[in-house]
């Protein structure tokens, strides 16, 4: 009897029908393509070979993802300084409309020299952390000058978050 075959028949009921792994409670005849798991719908990842399920998928992803926990500490440590010079500058300019034009040259900057600096090394949170560290960074100067900071925050943070290419679910 293959793995395959064993993973099917353990999730077999005494009806003769199988179950999604994940939500036992529903019934499927949809198998992860790379692992044979029965899955339904809600579990199933469509890829261009197939259904998979999200563990096949995340590690399939986890190939893609090299960078280091430093990697981490340095685009925290970064974003934290570049982003606080860039915050303090914005807010000491009256003149709201120039945040359209220095937040997404501060955020293009911020994830040039993180990239540099790390490598360019991938990391599954990198954007995660560099987003976070973005708003901590403008939160003092954000009482001085609302508008001007807030506009600069949104810009700089989507544009530094953009290049790390963010992705919140799978």
């Amino acid at each position: 009897m293959t793995i395959s075959e064993q993973t099917q028949t353990s999730h077999m009921e005494e009806d003769g029908l199988t179950y999604c792994t994940v939500h036992p409670t529903v019934a499927t005849n949809l198998h992860c393509n790379r692992c044979g798991r029965p899955m339904c719908t809600k579990c199933a990842v469509r890829t261009p070979v197939g259904y998979r399920c999200r563990d096949c998928v995340r590690q399939q992803q986890n190939t893609f993802f090299n960078a280091q926990m430093l990697d981490y500490v340095i685009a925290a440590a970064v974003t934290l300084l570049l982003g606080f010079m860039a915050a303090g500058f914005l807010s000491m300019i009256r003149w709201f409309f120039i945040a359209f034009f220095i937040g997404p040259a501060a955020g293009g900057a911020i994830g040039q020299v993180i990239m540099r600096l790390t490598n360019k090394r991938r990391g599954r949170y990198t954007g995660l952390v560099v987003g976070v560290c973005m708003v901590l960074s403008a939160l003092p100067f954000i009482l001085v000058n609302p508008l001007g900071v807030g506009i600069y925050l949104v810009m700089a943070t989507s544009t530094a978050v953009a290049q790390f290419g963010l992705r919140l679910s799978v």
